[in-house]
């Protein structure tokens, strides 16, 4: 696999609002929405470096990333890599760019790099923790409805991300030159994790008296049950006639698998 040649010469046009994560030339952009309530610190690491740069979304802010060929690395909210992770890569021969959501706890403990499930992640690593906020991208054109489509994870273990190593169902690829746009708290919220707000709403179930009556229960079904954060904010996409991207195969797959072992295996 082609390695990033100069991370200097990656970050030398980095501005403000705008960066250059790569070598080539400007090719697409990402763009990141804060729909949080509270600030997003957007970091970003490359898989061939373990070196992390970030910057600062206000709510309701937003910033450019513009990104080339031969990009490998993922984006997050904080400097705590236990996070939601937005996965980008743009190597190998096919002109297409690989993207996906993980939630797969970071710092995986020797012999559990290939851990098969969330449950047993979470159990053999370091954090323990893999969401850490909500976040959706959306292919603002070339989608497809299959691989070029829109991925929304807005709570732990979201059916969009990966919750392992080789949940590779999960990886997606849009044609090279595609834009996105990625949100935070798609569908707003109060920017509180899951957890927190779980014990929350324990404490007010028991300062609440009221009984529940048979109505109550009836009213609870899962179909009119939603996440934490509400539905779903999708952003719409321009959708075109465009021929179906690739899913991943055997080598591609292969580069995957590199890029999550150097990121969630354990450091010393």
């Amino acid at each position: 696999m082609v390695r990033l040649v100069t991370l200097a010469n990656a970050f030398a046009a980095m501005a403000a609002s705008t960066a250059v994560l790569t070598l080539a030339g400007s090719d697409f952009t990402i763009t990141f929405k804060n729909g949080c309530p509270v600030d997003i610190d957007l970091y970003n690491r490359l898989a061939s470096v373990y070196t992390d740069e970030n910057e600062c979304i206000a709510p309701g802010g937003s910033v450019v990333k513009t990104i080339g060929k031969d990009f490998e690395g993922h984006f997050r909210n904080g400097s705590n890599d236990a996070a939601t992770l937005l996965e980008i890569a743009t190597k190998g021969d096919l002109h297409v760019v690989w993207f996906d959501l993980s939630v797969i706890p970071s710092h995986l403990n020797p012999g559990f790099e290939f851990c098969k499930n969330l449950d047993e992640c979470k159990q053999n690593s370091k954090s323990g923790i893999g969401f850490n906020t909500p976040i959706q991208i959306t292919p603002t054109s070339n989608t497809n409805g299959k691989n070029c489509r829109e991925l929304t994870c807005l709570a732990d273990d979201c059916e969009d991300a990966y919750t392992f190593p080789k949940d590779d169902i999960k990886t997606h690829s849009c044609p090279f030159g595609t834009n996105f746009e990625v949100t935070f708290c798609p569908s707003g919220g109060d920017g509180k994790q899951p957890q927190e707000q779980q014990q929350e709403q324990q404490q007010e179930q028991q300062e609440t008296t009221a009984p529940v009556t048979a109505d109550d229960q009836a009213t609870n079904s899962p179909e009119q049950a939603e996440s934490a954060y509400g539905p779903s904010g999708a952003v719409n996409s321009e959708a075109t006639k465009k021929d179906d991207t690739p899913a991943p195969d055997a080598q591609n797959i292969k580069m995957i698998d590199k890029m999550k072992f150097s990121m969630f295996v354990a450091t010393t």
